[in-house]
Formats: C-alpha cells, sequence, structure tokens
C-alpha cells in the first residue's frame, strides 16, 4: 500500500503535468542550498515552478499520461522545472548550467514528446510566447489592416467594384425593362 507522502506528490506531479506546456528535468546534486535558491529565485521571478520530485513517481505519472522513454532521464536526483513558456524556461536553465557545474538538464517533455539535453538546448533559441503571440496577432491583423485602408483611401480596385456593380445595376435594370415589355406583349 503506497504511503500518503507518495501518493500526494504523485497527485502533485499529475498536476505539474496537466498544467504545463513544458516539463525540463534537472539534476542539481552538489548545489549547496544558497544556489538552488537562488535558481528559484530566478525561475519564479520568469513564472516557472521548480519541484524536486521522485524518479519513481514521476515516471508513474508520465506513463499515466502516455508518456513512454523517459525512464533514461530518471537517474539520480530529478527537479522539475515547469511553466508555459519552453524558450524562456530552457534559458534560464542553461543559463544557471553554464555558471554551476554541478547543474545539468537531462532532458524534458515538450506536450507529450520526450526531448533530450540537445533538444532543451534548441528550445531556448525559440522566440518567446509573448512574441509568438504578438507575430500571430501582427499576421491577422496586417491583412485587415491593409484592407481598411484600401477602401478607406480608395484605390483603382474600388473604382472597378464600383464600375462592376454599376454593370450589374445596368443589366439587371435592362433584364427588368425586358421582362415587363414580355409581359406587356402577352397581356396585348
Amino acid at each position: 500500500m503506497p504511503n500518503q507522502a507518495n501518493v500526494q506528490q504523485t497527485e502533485q506531479i499529475r498536476e505539474i503535468f496537466d498544467n504545463a506546456d513544458v516539463v525540463l528535468l534537472t539534476d542539481f546534486q552538489g548545489l549547496t542550498v544558497a544556489e538552488v535558491n537562488e535558481l528559484r529565485n530566478q525561475l519564479r521571478a520568469a513564472g516557472i515552478h521548480y519541484k524536486v520530485c521522485k524518479n519513481t513517481l514521476i515516471n508513474v505519472v508520465a506513463q499515466e499520461k502516455g508518456i513512454d522513454g523517459l525512464a533514461p532521464y530518471l537517474k539520480g536526483n530529478t527537479a522539475l522545472a515547469t511553466g508555459t513558456d519552453p524558450a524562456a524556461s530552457s534559458k534560464i536553465l542553461l543559463e544557471f548550467g553554464e555558471e554551476h557545474q554541478n547543474f545539468k538538464v537531462k532532458g524534458g517533455i515538450l506536450g507529450t514528446r520526450i526531448i533530450d539535453a540537445a533538444g532543451v538546448e534548441a528550445l531556448q533559441d525559440m522566440p518567446s510566447r509573448e512574441v509568438m503571440i504578438a507575430r500571430a496577432v501582427g499576421m491577422i491583423s496586417a491583412p485587415l489592416t491593409g484592407l481598411v485602408n484600401t477602401l478607406h483611401q480608395g484605390s483603382p480596385i474600388t473604382g472597378m467594384v464600383n464600375v462592376l456593380s454599376g454593370t450589374i445595376r445596368q443589366v439587371t435594370s435592362v433584364l427588368t425593362q425586358v421582362a415587363d415589355q414580355k409581359k406587356e406583349a402577352e397581356n396585348a
């Protein structure tokens, strides 16, 4: 029968996996308490959670979530750094690892896909979440802004649309007159 502490930590890990877009696994063995606290403060400032967890419990939750192949990364001490911005998470951890030789990024989980340490390094080159959102909004708003400006300022296209709508009105008018003439001819 599992003990209560393991059950609680398993629930916490499930919640971490459910709420995070990226879960990065780190090895912190050899760091002092002050160094770990420094890392936690940096991560907290960026909205990233950092929690030391038992490897077996991490593996249990990963398998429940359909994430296979995590076991090789679950050796030694493991802490999870979780957040919604993969670029920011990886940048902070990798920069901290450059300053502290005892700290290592083992790998991570992006969505349901496992990435190795090289994959985590590649994440730091991604634009941040805010930049990606801004780009998406820009891509959506640019054509709309151009359309509004074109319609507001008038252009050759607007002239062509007016000519075509005028032509359609004329054709409609002619067809109506022809229909009226046919009705008059039938009644006569």
